[in-house]
């Protein structure tokens, strides 16, 4: 794998040139326009880490301040960018490896704020340049060839680049670890491979959507995916709490008040009455459902095994046959729960590099689509309850409000314009290699 990633590296070196001078502009024009909240609070669990230790899972953001306040050598958190907002009073629900990562960038680069969040944000930025490297391993030359890796691409480009550059979250270490389960499966290590995607689901557990799949095709070698999960248990026996996990998982409402997710067909029996426990039934609600259902219906049959191949193989070649199946019904968990935030609708497209066929692999990036596209279209269904409180809530993280918008805007040219050279470049090189091939053909002499 090292290999693989440092002559990829080498292969990419003018793309990731590119691409980290556009990160390295965005991270302090993000840092001006945005409050890195999500950072900011893992910032502050890094630090205190090292004097509470995995005490902190029993802390409240305000609970952790509190104290912190008390020591004697002074702490400059500002409450209005680092504790939760009123509606989410919940403790700290990372998983382990999450924390690790925080509190090993924190004691390398020591200090409460100032530039450590810059310096957050850059290895960030440096991991999700790795992971478009590990995404060029994956594609291979279908990079270049097919539309739907383009697609890919892109949209990783823009996603990633808002994650660590624009925001300083830990999607970038998540999906890092999860490519590299990847690519060391398709290197056949697949113990090193049930491993790193362990250490993956301990930073966000979104990726464990992945684990079935990586369990049919190698049972035995599970068992690195239990061992990498001490780093989860053995915190867990001495006292770490993951209540607030669980609330978010099981919908309940002590996660948050508010309902944030488009999606969400709950709406159309409870809309919360902002600011009362009161709740009133609003059937628009499950427009984005009806027209996902129609979808689904009309697109799932490619995903299908062929009823005479699926009556004649064993049940061990059926759950193989169902496999692309799976992987497409993944992205209608997200109307299963009340928080879902808009950069979460690309949680799950990575898995479209489990695919084999690229027609499957096309129409699973046209889902992806699509679900984010209801889940816009659902706040407008819902647009009486998300203007009431959900939407000014979210808009408070910016700190010019809707003018963010416009500097936002700005990124988003910086990062179309890398992408349409990345794009040009290819389209260049593949036609300088269809010229090779055309002339080898004709049985001339390449020199």
């Amino acid at each position: 794998m090292l290999s693989a990633i440092s002559l990829k590296i080498y292969e990419l070196r003018k793309y990731l040139v590119l691409s980290l001078l556009v990160s390295s502009f965005a991270i302090p024009i993000a840092e001006s326009l945005v409050i890195h909240r999500d950072r900011n609070r893992n910032e502050m669990y890094g630090e205190a880490f090292w004097i509470y230790g995995f005490d902190i899972y029993t802390m409240t953001d305000k609970e952790l301040m509190n104290e912190l306040e008390k020591l004697p050598d002074g702490w400059d958190f500002e409450n209005n960018t680092v504790v939760l907002p009123e509606y989410i009073n919940v403790s700290y629900e990372y998983p382990v490896f999450g924390l690790v990562f925080f509190a090993i960038a924190t004691w390398l680069y020591p200090g409460v704020q100032g530039f450590q969040g810059l310096w957050l944000n850059f290895i960030l930025v440096l991991v999700f340049n790795l992971n478009l490297v590990l995404i060029a391993i994956l594609l291979g030359d279908k990079a270049r060839k097919q539309k739907w890796a383009q697609m890919l691409i892109a949209g990783y480009f823009i996603y990633g680049l808002f994650m660590s550059a624009a925001g300083g979250k830990l999607e970038p270490i998540v999906e890092c670890l999860f490519l590299m389960a990847l690519v060391l499966r398709k290197e056949g290590q697949m113990g090193k491979s049930m491993a790193a995607l362990g250490l993956s689901v301990q930073t966000k557990i979104y990726s464990a959507v992945a684990f079935p799949l990586f369990f049919i095709e190698a049972p035995l070698t599970s068992i690195w995916f239990f061992v990498s999960l001490l780093l989860t248990v053995i915190p867990f026996a001495l006292g770490a709490d993951f209540n607030s996990l669980l609330s978010h998982f099981l919908n309940q409402s002590s996660y948050s008040s508010y309902v944030v997710n488009g999606l969400y067909p709950g709406l159309f029996f409870n809309t919360p009455v902002t600011g009362s426990a009161e709740t009133y039934l609003w059937p628009p609600a499950l427009i984005p459902l009806i027209i996902y259902l129609t979808f689904m219906l009309y697109t799932i049959d490619l995903y299908l095994p062929k009823k005479k191949d699926f009556l004649a193989s064993s049940w061990k070649e059926r759950i193989f046959l169902l496999k692309p199946l799976y992987i497409y019904l993944i992205p209608g968990v997200l109307f299963l729960f009340r928080w879902v935030m808009p950069w979460y609708l690309f949680w799950f497209a990575l898995m479209v590099l489990l695919y084999e066929n690229d027609e499957q692999a096309s129409g699973y990036m046209k889902h992806i689509t699509i679900v984010g596209f209801l889940y816009t279209f659902g706040v407008f269904c819902n647009y009486p309850y998300f203007v009431s409180g959900p939407l000014p809530e979210f808009i408070n993280e910016f700190i010019f409000g809707y003018q963010t918008m416009i500097a936002l805007a700005l990124i988003l040219v910086l990062m179309s314009i890398s992408y349409v050279i990345w794009r040009w470049d290819c389209e260049r090189r593949e036609a300088q290699q269809q010229i090779i091939r055309d002339a080898e053909a004709r049985g001339e002499l390449i020199i």
